[in-house]
């Protein structure tokens, strides 16, 4: 058996897991927009802040894109000014540790790795708190 059909398929030739994560999570802004729901960022303008070159369409779109995919919900509030927010899906939040991993893995392997051990510890223990990681 080619030892490259291991990697993407099981025996059932059926998907990878792999694969279909990473299908998943293939848009640019995802992972950031999950990233700041879990720092408590919950409406369209605080995603906006939090990404400066995130452009109005390519957020809503994401947003459309991430809802559609159940990895968030969004919640509409009557008689409230900014009333659309944003929130984590239980399969959202199970993508914690991926993001924790390749914190991890930035820290250690790219440009990050330059980073102070003071620093790279200050990093973690700020990441670890904010996806709830224990």
């Amino acid at each position: 058996m080619d030892k490259r059909k291991i990697l993407y398929m099981n025996d059932n030739d059926e998907i990878c897991p792999v694969n279909e994560t990473l299908n998943l999570f293939n848009r640019k802004w995802i992972l950031c927009i999950i990233l700041d729901l879990f720092d408590g960022k919950t409406h369209f303008s605080e995603f906006q802040e939090a990404n400066p070159t995130l452009s109005n369409f390519t957020l809503s779109q994401t947003l459309k894109y991430m809802e559609e995919k159940k990895l968030i919900t969004k919640i509409t509030h009557e008689n409230i000014r900014d009333n659309t927010e944003y929130q984590l899906t239980k399969k959202s939040r199970k993508a914690n540790r991926i993001l924790y991993e390749m914190t991890i893995y930035a820290l250690d392997e790219l440009e990050c790795s330059k980073f102070t051990n003071a620093k790279k510890d200050k990093i973690l223990n700020r990441y670890k708190k904010i996806l709830e990681i224990e």
